[in-house]
């Protein structure tokens, strides 16, 4: 009820409002006789204060003053002021004051008691809000027939939108989808946002936007709420209108939409959530421990979709970064994007996409991966895929090793963000033994010393056999002198005992060499990951 709703009513015929148009808009929710004048410690926002001049009396000007600005503060909707026999008229002043701080002020007479004033008031406010919780049980009862079907998001929308008879929209950017009635945000843009306050019934937070239509060169207006859930993020539900002054029972039917679609939206993150964990079994099933029966491995296959082609292949990325688990979802959405038939399983340390292929034409590899992730590995570091080689049904157990033994192999001796497995070479085998400490010892003494004591020294003889022992490339790419590589490389040769014409003494050498600067590599890549 408004105070304009209020003069209307028949008690208030001999009444007379002083302060002119002042609040004629101002809602009363409340009604509340004036005992003291502490009204911060006893009155609330939107309250009409009924009161008699006797009870300001005795007030100098400063306390009146820091009355009418506490009701101005507080959001009092109105002072009624009842005549008594020891005053006739209200004084001027009183009525300035009312006036500078926008205090609606009535005045009443003597015969019209507190008891009709709070009933009067009252009794209309309490009629409108059990028809507002009328219509809230009605339209809970409408949408209630609808969810026991499984309602779509379309259905639970064409229901909202015949129930509150204005265009809406509704949007979910993480499901991609968007259903609107109406083409009125299609050339609108926003000029205006406003924080609606909690009404009586509410309990969404609701924006009301102001829109300018380029069509139309007219502005129009749209009830925003956003749709607190766990399940999908930014979902935004739109009402369009014509005034600003959304009605309560309008929001009724927009309080109950949001319950069905938060309901939904649980639904489906349930049902998501049960498939998921049924495939990430199958998944594992498949990887860990397929079955060496060829018609129940072809029963687990044909159950994961995954039985129409001869050749299978595996990707797995590491989720042991932070970086890493923030981009899980994303990475695993494109790596399924990359074939039509997959599953993926997912570890807390790894996940893995198994890939069913028509022919070998159809591997993927280290450059299909780069391209594919460029952006993601150009920003994000250090991040590890493993690409197994394509195998046959019957070695689909290999695939996760192999995706292991790859991811082992990157924590210690880093190869790059991207490794295929023929590229381990004969280091494999020592991961498939669990063995890999064990590659320290293929790691001479006096070359680990070499490594810690002098790294230039370490660092031309890495990039020196990274170029086939070419003394003049390996001068270009350190930017030396071709004499200064010559004269290192002897250097090198003193401290180690090395003969570059022995074989077996040079590949050693560079056996060692090599894992040594992986682990310099790996090192440093640890420490990344502790930062990031």
């Amino acid at each position: 009820m408004k105070i304009k709703d209020l003069l209307e009513l028949s008690i208030f015929r001999g009444s007379k409002i002083l302060t002119g148009n002042i609040g004629m808009e101002y809602e009363v929710e409340s009604v509340m006789v004036l005992e003291a004048i502490d009204i911060e410690n006893w009155s609330k926002e939107n309250q009409l204060i009924l009161t008699s001049f006797y009870a300001f009396e005795n007030l100098d000007q400063s306390a009146l003053t820091e009355f009418f600005k506490k009701m101005k503060e507080m959001g009092i909707s109105g002072l009624v002021v009842k005549v008594e026999r020891l005053i006739k008229l209200i004084p001027h002043w009183f009525i300035k004051l009312a006036e500078d701080y926008e205090i609606p002020l009535i005045k009443v007479e003597k015969d019209l008691t507190y008891e009709k004033i709070m009933l009067a008031i009252y009794e209309p406010i309490l009629d409108y809000q059990s028809h507002v919780l009328h219509t809230y049980y009605d339209v809970r009862q409408r949408f209630t027939k609808i969810e026991r079907n499984l309602t779509s998001f379309e259905q639970i929308m064409h229901e909202f939108q015949s129930l509150i008879k204005k265009d809406c929209e509704l949007q979910i950017p993480s499901k991609n989808l968007t259903i609107a009635s109406g083409k009125q945000s299609i050339d609108s843009v926003v000029v205006k946002t406003e924080n609606l306050k909690k009404r009586s019934f509410t309990k969404n937070n609701y924006e009301l936007l102001t829109l300018y239509s380029y069509q139309t060169a007219k502005e129009f207006f749209a009830l925003k709420v956003n749709i607190i859930n766990r399940y999908a993020d930014d979902c935004i539900l739109y009402v369009y209108q014509d005034d600003s002054f959304p009605k309560e029972t309008d929001l009724m039917i927009i309080e109950n939409a949001v319950d069905v679609i938060q309901e939904k939206l649980q639904l489906e993150y349930l049902i998501q959530k049960d498939r998921f964990a049924r495939l990430n079994n199958l998944a594992e099933a498949i990887l860990q421990d397929p079955p060496r029966n060829v018609d129940e491995l072809n029963g687990l296959l044909e159950e994961a979709c995954l039985n129409d082609f001869p050749y299978y292949q595996g990707i797995a990325f590491s989720t042991q970064t932070l970086n890493s688990r923030l981009l899980k979802k994303e990475i695993l959405y494109t790596l399924r994007s990359l074939q039509e038939k997959t599953i993926f399983f997912e570890h807390h340390n790894y996940l893995i996409v198994l890939y069913n292929l028509p022919d070998k034409k159809a591997t993927l590899d280290t450059d299909r991966l780069k391209r594919t992730f460029q952006s993601v590995l150009s920003e994000y570091q250090p991040l590890t895929f493993a690409i197994s080689t394509v195998k046959e049904k019957t070695e689909l157990k290999e695939i996760l090793l192999e995706c292991l033994d790859i991811i082992r192999f990157n924590q210690e001796y880093y190869l790059d963000c991207i490794v295929e497995y023929s590229q381990l070479g004969l280091f494999r085998y020592f991961l498939r033994e669990h063995d890999i400490k064990n590659l320290e010892k293929l790691i001479p003494d006096n070359l680990v010393e070499l490594s810690e004591q002098n790294y230039d020294l370490f660092k031309t003889l890495v990039t020196f056999f990274q170029n086939n022992r070419n003394y003049k490339k390996t001068a270009e790419i350190l930017f030396l002198h071709s004499k200064t590589v010559r004269y290192r490389m002897n250097k090198i040769e003193d401290i180690l005992s090395l003969d570059l014409t022995n074989p077996i003494q040079v590949l050693n050498y560079e056996t060692g060499t090599y894992l040594l600067d992986l682990k310099k590599r790996s090192a440093t890549n640890e420490h990344r990951r502790k930062i990031n």
